[in-house]
């Protein structure tokens, strides 16, 4: 597999698959369920999993242009995601039926996982020039302070629902229903965890600043599932969720009008 013929394809089609299933699943969460399949029960959990789906395809559409040095964290936030969707898949696959829509995602998850490994592995020589120089300096302390609390919160979220299925919905006061949309939602959110990581160990602005625009989709969009779930009367996490991701929205945006300031 050569990383320059398929780094333009596999970027675009990451981009395209984020944004179609993160903005069906976070817009029309009912309809999407009933087209897929699915009980459609915990719509507020669909939100989310589209929030943080759509994240990748804002963060990897804004890297389209960048080095490598910029794009290589949301790669790796990427195959973690896909890596864990393909734990999701198989469990719904062998826990019995799994609908038509859980095969398709498992085959591009499948397919996304060995490309962005291969990217990640050899990186296109397209891409691979240093950042520019206005982007090469470290981050404030008070952004790396943010990154640590959002990694603690994104790796319970993320581990919680992937590992747990819609045991984790019954423990925060949801039905519980599809359990495979509680894993997949587990799944794009440890990708975040683990690209926060990477931003801690790298601390510079480069390698920061498509993560934190990741990180303000994501969260944005959370306060506004989390606002309509309240609306409706949902679940007390819905208030937890709304502060947090609040909170992190503000911070992440500073982040960005600062440059990493």
């Amino acid at each position: 597999m050569d990383s320059n013929r398929i780094f333009r394809p596999l970027l675009w089609l990451l981009v395209v698959a984020g944004a179609f299933f993160g903005l069906a699943a976070t817009i029309a969460p009912a309809t999407f369920a009933n087209i897929t399949g699915f009980q459609g029960t915990d719509l507020f959990t669909y939100r989310l999993a589209g929030a943080a789906t759509f994240a990748y395809a804002v963060g990897l559409a804004s890297g389209s242009q960048a080095s490598w040095v910029e794009l290589r964290i949301p790669i790796a936030s990427a195959l973690v995601f896909n890596a864990a969707s393909i734990f999701a898949c198989a469990v719904a696959i062998l826990t019995g039926g799994a609908q038509p829509i859980v095969l398709v995602i498992l085959l591009a998850s499948i397919a996304f996982t060995a490309g962005t490994w291969q990217l990640l592995r050899q990186p296109p020589l397209a891409v691979t020039g240093k950042a520019r120089a206005e982007l090469e300096r470290p981050i404030a302390q008070w952004l790396v302070a943010l990154y640590v609390i959002g990694v603690a919160a994104a790796a319970v979220f993320g581990l919680g629902p992937l590992l747990l299925g819609g045991q984790f919905g019954v423990l925060v006061g949801a039905s519980g229903n599809d359990p495979f949309v509680y894993r997949q939602a587990g799944a794009a959110t440890l990708g975040a965890a683990i690209g926060g990581i990477l931003v801690l160990q790298s601390r510079r602005w480069s390698a920061t600043r498509l993560p934190t625009l990741m990180a303000v989709t994501f969260n944005g969009l959370s306060v506004i599932a989390a606002i309509v779930e309240i609306i409706r009367g949902g679940p007390p996490i819905a208030f937890l969720i709304l502060g947090a991701a609040g909170l992190t929205t503000v911070g992440m945006g500073l982040a960005l009008a600062r440059k990493g300031r």
